[in-house]
Formats: C-alpha cells, structure tokens, sequence
C-alpha cells in the first residue's frame, strides 16, 4: 500500500470512518426513511466532496499520480483501462439501483443470509485476476542475476493472480463464517408470504453491484488529473446519484396511503432525525472521500480487503470472547475461524505487495494476529464451558429471599403512627392525604398485607404534581367527549357513572363504582376518567414528564410556610410547539384516530430518556438476536430482573416482538399529559393504573398439580386477531411462539442449557441445537383456534401459516403459558395464579398488582424474545428418558417439586394480597391521593396526627 504518510493518513480516515458507521447504522432513525435519508447523505455528502476540492492542497494524497507529467509518464503501466464515457452516468445509475435494492431487503431483512457482504474482495480479487493486473513490486536493492529457481518459484508464488485470488478467497470465506456464530431472532422468514430465494438472490447481485461501482468508479477517478478534480468528479456523481433518488423518493410519497395522523411531525423527531443525517452525512463523506483517495494511490481491492478483514477480525474476537455462555456453544470453531482470516490476510498482503497496512508494518501486523490468535486460544482454553449448578436454582433462591425482603419491607406499620411515620420517610417528608386514617383503619379491616408499599401509585402520580389543578380539568374535560371513555362522578358522598352503552364497558363501570362506594363517604368530590379499552392511550414524551416531575418535587418539598404558588412561573415550560393532539384533531369527525406502528415507535422512543437505547434510534436488525438488549435484565440466558424487563428503553428490538407495537394504534393517543386511569399500560405509557374487574367468568381450579398433564400450553383465538400486518405476523409474540414450537425450519438453532456427566459429577452446558430436535423432548402444545368462521382475510392468512386446532381447557395442564392480547396484558393471569398450575409469563404490560408479583416465586418468567424458553421449561419438567438431543440421552431430571412449589405460591399469595378486598384498599389509597392532587390548596392538605 501506501507509503508516505499522507496516504497513511488517508487510510486512518477511512477505516475510522467504516468502524464508526458499522457500529451506529446497527440503531438509526434513518432507517425509518430510507428514500429520504439515501437522498440527503448523498447530497451532503456530495456537497462536502466539492467543499474539500477547494482545499484539495491540504488533503492526504494531493501529489497524486496525475499532479505532474513526470508522475503520469512513469506511472502510465499502472493505470487501470482508460474509462468510457459512459461510465460516470452508468455509475450514477447503479448507485440508485444498489440503494433500492438494500431498501427491498431491509424489508425482508429476517430471510437474508449474514455475511454474503464479505465476497466483495473476491469479486475485485477475480477482477484483477482476468485483467491480468497485479500489483508491482517497487524494490531498491538490484536484480539478484544468480538467484535459485526455488527462489524464482517462490517469488513467482508470491506475486502470482493466483495467490491473490487464493488469499481473498480463504480470509473472505472466514470473514463469512463468522456469521455463523450470530444467534438468530424469532421473528421469523415466513414460506408463505417471504420469498427467501429471492432475497438471498438480489444480496448477490447487490455484491455484484458495489464491485462494478467500484471498479468504474476506479477508472474514472486514476484518470482524473488531479486531486481536485478527483473530488469535484465524484462530487457531481453523488449529487446526481441524490437527484435519482430524490425522484423515487417523491413518486413513493405520491402513491402513500396518507395516514390521519401518521404524516404530522410529532414533536422531537425532525430535530433527532435532521442531527443524524447531519452526522451520518459527516461520516459517509469522510468515508467516501477517503476511498476515493485511497483507491487511485493503490487499487480498488486494498481498501475493501482492509474493510472487510477488521470486520471479519473484531466479530471473530468478540466471539472467543463469549465463549461458554449461551451466545458461543463451540470453543474450537471461533478460533478455526480467526486461523482462516488472519492466515488468509497475510497471504493477501503478500500477494498484493502490502507493506504496510493502514498504519501498521507487515511484520509488526503478522506479531500483532500471532498474539491475538495465541491469546485466544488460551482463553478459550481456560475459559470454564461448564456450570457446576443451574442459574435456575439460584435465581429461585433469591427471588424467594427477595419476596420475603419485599413483603417485610411493605408490612411496616402496624399502628396509625407508625404508618404516618413511614409514609412521610417514603415520601420526602410529605405528609400523607387527608383522611390518611381512615384508609389504614380500612385496610386494617379488610386483612390486607401490604399497608405501606404503594409505589406504584407515587410513580403514576407524580407528574401531576407539576401540573396546574386548571390543566389536570382541562384534560378531563378533553376525555369526557372521547368515545369508550367513562366517567365516575364523586359527590355527596355518592358514586355514579355515566352509563355508557356497550353492556360490556358498563358492568366494567359498575364494578368500579360498586368498589368505590364501599369506602366513598371518604372521599372529596371528583370526577375520574376510566379507559374502558385495552390499550392505554397517554403516551407522552420523556422530556416534557421529567419537566413535570421535577416541578411537582419542588412544590412538594415543604420548606416554606406557605407552599401553593398562584403565579405562572411554578407551571414547567414544555417543549416549543404543541404536539398533535389527537383528540382535538378529530372531535366532532366520523374518521377513526390511526397511528401507524412506524409512528407509534418513534412515539415509544421519545418517551426514553435521552442516551438510551430506544432513544438512539430504529432497532431494523430483525433477523439477529440482540444480546445487548437482554444483557441489562437477564443472569446468562435467563430472566432475573423482571422490573427492569418491563422498561423498553434499553431493548429497542423489543418494538418489533410484540403486536402492540407491530400493529397500528386505532384509538386516541395523547401527547399531551391527561388525567386517563387505565387498566393495564406498557412503562413508556402514562396512565394511571386503576384495578378494574372484567367480565369473565372464570372456572374453579379443582385439580390438584400432580394430577394435571405435563404440558406447557397456550391457545390463541384468532379473531383477536383484528388486524395482521406482515410485521406482526412475522414478529407478534403469539404468532413466534406458535412458529416456534410449530413450524420451526430444519436450520433454526437453539442455545439449550443441558445436563452432563464430568469426572462423575453432574454439570451443566449451553449446546446449540436444532429446534425441531429441542422441541421433541418437550411436551409445548401452542396453537390458534378459531371460535367463529374464518371469512375475513386476517383469519385466512393465520390459518394458512398456523394452522387451527380445537379449544382446549387451559387448566387441565400443569404449566400455562401467558401471553399479552393484541392490546392488553393477558386475561388469564389472576385466575391461572389462583388454580393449582405454574403461571409461565411473558408480558409487557403492568398492573395495579405488577410490582406485588415476584418472578421464580410466583410465575416462571420468560423473555418476550423466547430465547431462554427451551432451557428453562426443559429445567422443570426434565430430560431424562425423553428422548436424544444432540445424538446423546439427555441425563437432566425434572424439578417439578419446585414447580409445585411456584404454584402453590403463586396461589397463596394471590388469595393473600390479590383478592377484590386488596383492589378496594389499592382504590382507595389511589383516589385519596389523587382527590389531594387536584385541589387547589394541595400544598397544604395533609392528614397530621
């Protein structure tokens, strides 16, 4: 390669620039528009490339080859062919066609096979092997006129096409067998609507695309004078190619289905979106600029070959990295990979006569991948492959600790004064609301556990304490004209609603007021708004709540004489601009609110805070598993902090795994804080959490645990179903589990945690098994049903990809899979909790009794991803005598006395501390502290005693 320090510098700046863009393109809201953003980061970056043409004197590689005569007459042997005029529009052309096809994969990302980028190198390595150009050797020292034909033969080896064919060809195979290490997603390619061949397919012939691009790109820059031309000649070729997609762009916009509220710039998300164009562009340029220099200095096969073995070399360390964990299975095979790429690149350096690379010798390189490889190699060596227990045992031991710790910690007070005490302790001093006395007296009455442990509560609630009593009625004035909104009025120590006229919504009211009416003598006069649909429907951004909290703390803290505060100057300033308020955009309109589920996830993304990973962008990797996201909530492969589960904000993938965020949202959904009590909400939602009883009946559990059929069961009804878009399809958490279990491919892999036998002990080791062969073992019974006929398309397209069975009685089976609904958290819960089998819970959503709940105590508690579902299910009901896994017996005995044992406590502990009395004690101590919320002089209200 180069040799001056200019070049050298050329070099840095383009594998700086490749790292930087691999690492962030992985989170990006550009994603979310592909068209716009290709269009802007061409221009910019085209924009930038004849702004660096003006200051093309300064710039690494300006004594270019073309800067002088003499240059070009010494060099003339070395050029590439002399490029066609034609060239420079073909590549303009070709540039817009590679990004329309890296669009049609994105959208069927799931079925592309990984890794197919690294034959780049071979197809430019083939190149210069049929065109007969390989790299000359520049030597001071004189021809040796004597030497041996042993060393002629090994010269003639070193410099052959052929060995720089070989070389691409070993550290690029390499380089795409790293692939084979990356755990793979359960959202899946479906037969029926993907077409995989087809994907794979057009990869190639993206591969075959960037190597004509570069390849006359090359041509056209070697035969540019100079460097400033160099640059205003790729320049114009960026900016034309920006124009072309500018004009897809349009005509894709033109044919949109414009959504109601879907095409509105929501508040936050031009600003986000603009500084990573802005910042992408930076980068992309520096990349581009710095290829173009580097390319017309060597060859056009040097920077991609440089590129494409970091890559391959930092993926394959990472890998020994994980090994013995569930992520890497294999000791051997990630060290014979890391062989095959560093031997093939130094075969390749000699090959193309590479004496130094990027800013490193060829020699000190050869060290440098020596020690890598031997290092590894004694990690891997070292590095324990087996568990001497279970993480299943563990995590059971301390989340009973745990529960203990919990109930102790929310069962303090057993006298008025000491509850008083330990209120105002929990609450920054603040003393509890009027009429404090009576609730604990009520409580008291009604047996409940938990007397001081309300945190739930005090999260929901404190955003309102930065807002205006005027505000707060205002929003309820808002909510009393929204459809499937009820309203409970308190007054004269009387409840009542407002009668709405679905049966169903009105016996949800009545229960309501029935609860409240029990303990409404108590209470100061209001009016509530209830969410009688599933979903929630305040979804505000985190900015503008962490304003309001910081505002309601201030006015809580009980430092002055007089608190309250009757200026505007105490409200919190939200963000410029008010954000679309959904309710006020369709008042008094027959058309339905919609938020698409693009817009609904930038939404959810906004309500992160800042420098998380939400926040940093679109998570489009759908088809690999995202072990960063579980990393946070999660002891090897297995669930352990359930609390930190629930909260999307470290685990972006999460927006592509569940219905509620592949589907569009169909009811009103708010920006702006309003005082909504709802049922149940995701952690990036701000309702208030209300306890409402729905109207289902529920059968007794009369079986006992050890009478029940060992089968894990779920079964769905598809007219649940109301709208299936090809993400949830593919990506809903019902329809990867049906998949799972159902239809899982002869390729689909699972990391299992499996039993085996060491020097006569007992350990434990993570294999990588086919799913179909992990599946057998283990008795899953998930499937759909259909209660009514199957005439509408989204019925149709479930029973062509699932398939339908007949109903089954969930409570005949020892372990009952819970599942989230389309919009809500699973209706099953409570009473799976209270019959005698093991609730197995995967959900998003909270509560009012979440935070009561405790995972490995309570339920079995499976990741949303299912990653883990296998192992853990295979830890409770067994292996043994089940059949082979992996070619062997499996030795792993069941532990169903610890799932009898979560049963039984599951079913305690909800007829302790989830009865209808524990909903009245949690109702009341919520209205006392939202009647004290929205009076006028709440800073002075408190109960003393």
């Amino acid at each position: 390669m180069a040799r001056d320090g200019g070049s050298r510098l050329t070099a840095v700046c383009f594998l700086a620039s490749y790292i930087w863009l691999s690492c962030s393109l992985q989170r990006h809201s550009l994603i979310d528009q592909p068209r716009l953003s290709s269009f802007l980061l061409l221009f910019i970056s085209g924009a930038i490339a004849f702004v660096a043409s003006l200051f093309s004197k300064w710039l690494p590689g300006a004594d270019g080859r073309f800067d002088s005569e003499a240059v070009l007459k010494g060099m003339q042997s070395s050029l590439p062919h002399r490029p066609r005029r034609f060239y420079v529009p073909c590549i303009i052309l070709l540039i817009v066609f590679r990004l329309e096809i890296i669009h049609r994969i994105m959208r069927e990302f799931q079925c592309a096979t990984e890794g197919v980028e690294a034959f780049l190198p071979v197809l430019l390595a083939a190149h210069e092997f049929f065109s007969h150009r390989t790299a000359q050797t520049v030597s001071d020292d004189p021809e040796d006129m004597w030497g041996s034909p042993l060393e002629d033969f090994k010269n003639w080896l070193i410099s052959s096409p052929i060995t720089l064919l070989f070389s691409t060809i070993l550290f690029s195979y390499g380089v795409f067998m790293v692939g084979d290490f990356t755990s793979r997603s359960t959202y899946f390619c479906s037969t029926l609507m993907n077409q995989s061949s087809f994907t794979v397919f057009i990869q190639w012939l993206g591969v075959i695309t960037d190597a004509v691009i570069l390849i006359m790109l090359w041509r056209v820059l070697s035969w540019a004078r100079t460097t400033k031309s160099r640059l205003r000649t790729l320049g114009g070729i960026l900016v034309s190619a920006s124009v072309g997609v500018s004009f897809l762009w349009m005509a894709s916009r033109v044919s949109q289905h414009q959504e109601i509220i879907g095409h509105h710039p929501f508040r936050g998300i031009g600003s986000l979106y603009f500084f990573d164009v802005s910042s992408t562009a930076l980068l992309l340029s520096t990349l581009i600029i710095s290829t173009a220099l580097w390319i017309c200095d060597s060859t056009v096969l040097e920077p991609t070959a440089v590129a494409t073995f970091t890559s391959g070399l930092l993926a394959s360390v990472q890998n020994v990295l994980l090994i013995g964990t569930y992520q890497q299975t294999s000791a051997g095979q990630p060290l014979v990979v890391l062989f095959v790429i560093s031997v093939g690149f130094i075969l390749f350096t000699y090959a193309n006569n590479m004496r130094w690379i990027v800013v490193f010798k060829r020699v000190f390189l050869m060290l440098l991948l020596v020690s890598v490889f031997i290092t590894s190699a004694i990690f891997a060596a070292v590095r324990s492959k087996h568990l001497d227990r279970h993480p299943v045992d563990d995590l059971v031991y301390k989340n009973r600790v745990e529960a203990d710790r919990w109930l102790r910690h929310a069962t303090v007070s057993t006298t008025l004064k000491l509850a008083v005490t330990e209120y105002k302790d929990r609450h920054q001093g603040r003393d509890p609301p009027p009429n404090f006395d009576k609730w604990f007296e009520y409580a008291q009455q009604r047996k409940s556990v938990v007397i001081d442990r309300f945190d739930q509560i005090e999260r929901d609630i404190l955003p309102f304490w930065g807002m205006k009593q005027r505000k707060i009625q205002e929003g309820l004035e808002i909510l009393r004209g929204l459809p499937d909104i009820g309203i409970i009025t308190i007054a004269d120590g009387k409840a009542s609603h407002n009668q709405p006229a679905n049966p169903v919504q009105k016996v949800i009211l009545d229960e309501a007021v029935s609860m409240i009416s029990t303990f409404v003598q108590h209470l100061p006069d209001m009016s509530i708004a209830i969410n009688l649909k599933e979903r929630p429907r305040v979804l505000v951004p985190w900015d503008d709540i962490h304003r309001l909290i910081m505002a309601g703390s201030k006015s809580r803290l009980q430092l002055l004489p007089y608190r309250s505060r009757r200026g505007q100057e105490d409200e919190p300033k939200l963000a410029e601009g008010n954000p679309i308020d959904v309710s006020k955009a369709v008042l008094g309109s027959a058309a339905q609110p919609y938020v698409s589920p693009k817009k609904f996830r930038q939404l959810e993304a906004l309500a992160c805070p800042p420098g998380s990973a939400a926040r940093g962008g679109v998570h489009w990797d759908v088809r690999d598993f995202c072990s960063s996201c579980v990393k946070p909530h999660s002891e090897g492969q297995f669930l352990q902090d359930w609390e930190m589960f629930l909260d999307p904000c470290h685990q972006p993938d999460i927006f592509n795994l569940h219905d509620v965020h592949t589907t569009p949202h169909l009811h009103d959904l708010h920006q702006d804080l309003l005082p909504l009590f709802s049922r149940s909400k995701t952690d990036s939602f701000n309702d208030i959490l209300i306890p409402l009883i729905q109207p289902v009946n529920h059968e007794q559990d009369e079986t006992v645990f050890n009478q029940k059929k060992d089968i894990v069961f779920w079964q769905g009804d598809a007219k649940d179903s109301q709208i299936v878009t090809p993400q949830s399809l593919l990506g809903g958490h019902r329809h990867r589990l049906v998949h799972l279990a159902n239809n899982a491919s002869a390729v689909d892999e699972v990391s299992m945690l499996l039993g085996i036998r060491v020097n006569g002990k007992d350990k434990f080791r993570y294999e990588e098994t086919r799913v179909k062969e992990a599946n057998g073992p283990l008795p899953f019974e998930f499937s759909f049903t259909n209660s009514e006929p199957c005439e509408d398309a989204n019925c149709q397209l479930i029973q062509q990809e699932f398939g339908f069975k007949e109903p089954g009685r969930a409570l005949d089976n020892r372990y009952i899979m819970l599942l989230d609904t389309v919009d809500g958290p699973p209706p099953d819960l409570l009473p799976t909790l209270r019959s005698h089998s093991v609730p197995v819970l995967s959900s998003i959503f909270r509560e009012w009794y979440t935070e009561r709940l405790m995972p490995w105590v309570h339920f079995i508690p499976i990741d949303l991803r299912y990653h883990a579902l296998h192992s853990t299910m295979a830890y409770f009901i067994g292996l043994k005598n089940r059949g082979s896994i992996n070619g062997r017996p499996q030795l792993t005995e069941g532990r169903q006395e610890d799932a009898r044992w979560i049963a039984e406590q599951g079913r305690k502990w909800a007829d302790r501390a989830i009865r209808r009395e524990d909903m009245e004690v949690y109702m009341f101590r919520l209205l006392l502290e939202w009647g004290r919320v929205i009076d006028e002089n709440r800073d002075n209200l408190g109960f003393v005693l």
